[in-house]
């Protein structure tokens, strides 16, 4: 079933030796992987609500750095190596999930996966 919160096409432009090159896609609700990816994106896309500025999607990063004295990179890893550790205890030590379940702690590191990709991207690594 397609999703309405998504709806439409996305673009991307890919580059490198793959001879790909602006190519419009659409994600599709029904493949395993993709229903995934538009998963994330309404996660994202609630959470920045709260966290991000009017101006810089990734503004809670940037800020979060300065606080530190950081970079917003180092920022969203230190999150992804905290979802990690999480993770490591959980699934290793076999302790049950008191706070948020273990799919959302997974779904939450790769949003930040991604989120660390876009702010490398942009050189704030």
């Amino acid at each position: 079933m397609a999703d309405p919160y998504l709806e439409g096409k996305v673009s991307d432009s890919i580059s490198g030796g793959l001879g790909v090159t602006d190519t419009e896609y659409t994600l599709d609700a029904n493949d395993p992987f993709e229903s995934k990816l538009i998963e994330m994106v309404k996660l994202n896309r609630m959470k920045r609500a709260d966290y991000a500025g009017d101006e810089d999607p990734w503004q809670n990063f940037v800020d979060s750095a300065i606080q530190v004295n950081d970079t917003p990179g180092k920022s969203v890893e230190t999150l992804i190596a905290t979802k990690q550790a999480r993770l490591r205890q959980l699934l290793f030590t076999g302790r049950a999930p008191k706070n948020e379940a273990v799919r959302d702690t997974v779904l939450d590191r790769a949003v930040y996966s991604v989120i660390a990709l876009s702010i490398y991207d942009r050189g704030d690594y």
